[in-house]
């Protein structure tokens, strides 16, 4: 079996550019339309750190411009996210948080077209539209595992970037962190300290802590496997329980059946997300997790546990497992 058979025929750069950058388009209309139908006081994931950025821009403290309250948190960041969001603090803060989704919806897109059109099934799930909503970094993250280079953003959020890291390490990723640790340490030595204060408040847990978390360590029989390793990780990693977390997963898939599944559960979990009661609080209460956990985490799990403990290569994304044990299929007569 070829490389031909697996992953099929490449698909043209021409299309893959032009339908990545419509598809960011897409986003980032669609982040201005949803803030426009919000209230004047609703708050994003990324106001805190492109209000960061504003105020590193004037040589001001980041970390101290973000105080809870008034805001319903701090910046949890490291200063390396700041200093990625640099280029979209210069645009009004509407237009910031759509050029930011539009930017990491087009690479997220044309990452997922490297083995053809089937795996833009992500993008219509649950996950992908929570992330939107929020203008979160998973989108972006997730891209980095196809697009090589973008590996050395998973600095900006270590959590989801170790998960990451563990099922795909690559020195794309310590370089990048190492340039984007020392340009923060040269612009504001003191960043650090401002940056522990705000996540030593966070309430943040990872899921093995959490109701039926402990079940996500089941991964570790497919250690050897790269989706293996990332959800057991996940699980270890202190994170919010909210379905954005779970873009990655989307990543375990290995056909286009699996992706259904995942992109379909996904889809239940944020309906069920919308009307379902929650607390007052960053994480309102416990329903949230257990809308994540039962709509994310566990079919990931499923599907990890279905794959061959071993194969015969590294397998990347979306690429169908050769188990080393299956032989040849013999010519017929």
């Amino acid at each position: 079996m070829t490389r031909a058979d697996v992953l099929g025929p490449p698909l043209s750069p021409v299309a893959r550019g032009a339908s990545a950058c419509l598809l960011g388009i897409v986003a980032a209309a669609y982040v201005v339309l949803f803030y426009r139908s919000q209230s004047a006081l609703a708050v994003s994931d990324f106001d805190a750190i492109w209000t960061g950025a504003r105020a590193l821009r004037v040589g001001s403290d980041p970390y101290a411009v973000v105080q809870s309250p008034p805001w319903p948190w701090r910046l949890e960041y490291p200063l390396p996210a700041v200093l990625v969001a640099l280029p979209f603090s210069f645009l009004p803060l509407r237009l910031a948080r759509a050029a930011f989704m539009g930017v990491s919806t087009a690479l997220l897109a044309l990452g997922l077209t490297r083995r053809g059109w089937w795996p833009l099934i992500t993008l219509a799930g649950g996950p992908f539209l929570f992330a939107l909503q929020s203008v979160q970094w998973t989108p972006l993250l997730a891209a980095g595992v196809l697009i090589t280079p973008l590996r050395g953003l998973w600095a900006v959020k270590p959590t989801s970037g170790l998960s990451l890291f563990a099922a795909y390490p690559n020195r794309w990723t310590v370089l990048g962190a190492i340039v984007l640790f020392g340009l923060a340490f040269l612009v504001w030595p003191q960043w650090p300290a401002g940056w522990l204060a705000a996540v030593r408040v966070a309430q943040h847990e990872a899921a093995v802590v959490r109701a039926g978390g402990v079940l996500l360590l089941l991964a570790l029989l497919r250690w050897r496997l790269p989706e293996g390793r990332q959800l057991a990780t996940l699980a270890l990693v202190p994170l919010s329980p909210h379905l954005y977390e779970a873009l990655p997963l989307a990543l375990v898939a290995r056909s286009r059946r699996e992706l259904l599944a995942l992109t379909l559960c996904g889809t239940v979990g944020l309906a069920v997300w919308a009307v379902a009661p929650r607390a007052p609080g960053p994480d309102h209460g416990p329903i949230p997790w257990l809308i994540v956990l039962g709509s994310a985490y566990l079919p990931a799990l499923l599907v990890v546990l279905r794959h061959p403990a071993r194969a015969s290569v590294r397998p990347e994304p979306f690429q169908p497992i050769l188990s080393p044990a299956a032989p040849p299929s013999a010519p017929r007569p």
